[in-house]
Order: structure tokens, then C-alpha cells, then sequence
């Protein structure tokens, strides 16, 4: 492995959020320093970024919390003051392990997001389909006569609309031979 690829590493789990508290102002310091640390660092939030933009932030009632611990507390499952309960948890070796556990799953999940992302950056843009994907589909189903299909085997309706989604997803990604093939075949098919 070379320095260059300890550095990309570091950048990605910085970016993740998947180093402690510790490790984070370590780069910190570093990235000042080091023109490659910080180069590599904003490479990584601009591959990742986007992803955070991909669905609204959704903040739990403010209330939820106090709902949950006394829920927890009906049942005697909790100590008269939560934090004591915590404590207890985290001295358990088996919650440690579960939480970094989930830790290494969500750093190995962004890391192959990231790879797949880096891997892939040098080929053209996908060309939007010419296609009206969602015409298309939506034609697909006002054809069919509701009565027809109504009578179908639930499995036989269930390939039929899983065929006519892959037909809309090619013709989403702009893959127009592929959605046609499949447009047509749904268009051939008696019921």
C-alpha cells in the first residue's frame, strides 16, 4: 500500500466521520500542513456530498425521546436514571462490539459508494434518455384491460410488473435498446 493510498484512506474516513474524536483533530493539524491530506479530504466531500442531498433531513419529534425511555421504564427494563443504564451498556463488551461493528459497516459502505464513485469518474456523463420513461410506462398499464389482469395469478401479475419497472428503469438510465426490447415484449404479451 503506498502513502498515497494511506492518505486517500484517511480522507475517506475523515470525510465518513468514522475516526474518533481523537484521530479527527489529528487531521485536523495535519490537513493545515499537508497541501495532498487536504486535497484528497475535499475530493472525498465532493464525491460524497451529493449524497447527503439525495433525501430530506428528517429530525424526530422532540418528544420521542422521553416517549421511548418511558416505554423502556414500563416494562423495568431501565434504571431510575438513564445514564446509569448507558454506562452498564457500554461497559458490556458485546454492545461496544455491535457498535463498532456498525461503524466498520457504514465506513465499508461509504468507502465502496467512494470507490465506485472514483472509479467512474472519468467516463462521459450517462445521456439523459430521449425517451418518455414515464409515458411509456404509464401507456403500458392504460392498455391493459383492468378486467384481463384482474384475473391473472398474483405470480403472473407480479413478473408483469416487474418486467414493466426494468423496462422503466433502462429507459431511465438511457438504455433505449433495452427498454424498448422489453416495452415490446410487454406490448406482445395476451392476456
Amino acid at each position: 500500500m503506498t502513502e498515497e493510498d494511506d492518505i486517500d484512506g484517511l480522507a475517506a474516513e475523515y470525510v465518513l466521520g468514522s475516526l474518533d474524536p481523537a484521530e479527527r483533530r489529528q487531521v485536523d493539524a495535519r490537513r493545515s500542513t499537508d497541501a495532498s491530506l487536504d486535497e484528497a479530504i475535499e475530493a472525498w466531500q465532493r464525491r460524497i456530498g451529493p449524497l447527503s442531498e439525495l433525501g430530506p433531513e428528517v429530525a424526530p419529534p422532540a418528544h420521542l425521546y422521553e416517549r421511548i425511555l418511558a416505554r423502556v421504564s414500563e416494562r423495568g427494563a431501565l434504571p431510575s436514571h438513564p445514564v446509569q443504564s448507558l454506562s452498564a451498556h457500554r461497559a458490556s463488551g458485546r454492545g461496544r462490539s455491535l457498535v463498532i461493528g456498525a461503524c466498520a459497516l457504514a465506513a465499508c459502505l461509504g468507502l465502496a459508494v467512494g470507490w465506485f464513485t472514483y472509479m467512474h469518474r472519468d467516463k462521459p456523463p450517462t445521456r439523459l434518455a430521449a425517451m418518455d420513461c414515464g409515458g411509456l410506462y404509464k401507456d403500458f398499464w392504460r392498455k391493459l384491460d383492468p378486467d384481463k389482469y384482474a384475473k391473472l395469478p398474483a405470480e403472473q401479475l407480479a413478473g408483469v410488473s416487474r418486467m414493466a419497472l426494468r423496462a422503466y428503469d433502462a429507459c431511465q438510465a438511457g438504455d433505449e435498446p433495452d427498454a424498448d426490447a422489453l416495452f415490446d415484449r410487454l406490448g406482445r404479451m395476451r392476456f
